[in-house]
């Protein structure tokens, strides 16, 4: 899938299932929410607001995505690296296009792609973000 095309589809998938506000009430949707709330985190504010939120996300797109009906091992593994990476708050992993927010994103909406049955999601009440 061409950068374009993912970030075109990215886009389109906020838009039909992040809500503006609160979590979404669909797997696809929150997995799309994670990736972009860690992405704009990294991005706008160099992870100066990183904190256990964050982290929850990490472990809820971990969970959800190291998912070997849809990637292989190799590609697990990069996911497992990447989000290892992110973690590592202190040093936000900026480099656009070739960056772990960039890859997770592009495994996000293979994800959905290949999940489009809409899986109902049930709220984590300790999340704030």
């Amino acid at each position: 899938m061409t950068s374009k095309t993912w970030r075109t589809e990215f886009k389109r998938l906020w838009g039909e299932l992040v809500p503006s506000q609160g979590q979404a009430k669909t797997v696809q949707g929150e997995l799309v929410r994670a990736a972009g709330r860690l992405s704009d985190e990294a991005y706008r504010n160099g992870n100066i607001n990183f904190g256990k939120n964050h982290k929850m996300l990490c472990e809820f797109i971990r969970k959800n995505l190291e998912d070997p009906t849809v990637f292989n091992v190799e590609e697990i593994e990069e996911i497992d690296r990447c989000i290892d990476e992110i973690l590592d708050a202190e040093h936000p992993d900026i480099r656009g296009s070739a960056s772990c927010h960039y890859r997770l994103a592009e495994k996000v909406v293979r994800w959905c792609e290949l999940k489009p049955d809409l899986i109902p999601h049930e709220p984590n009440p300790a999340l704030r973000i």
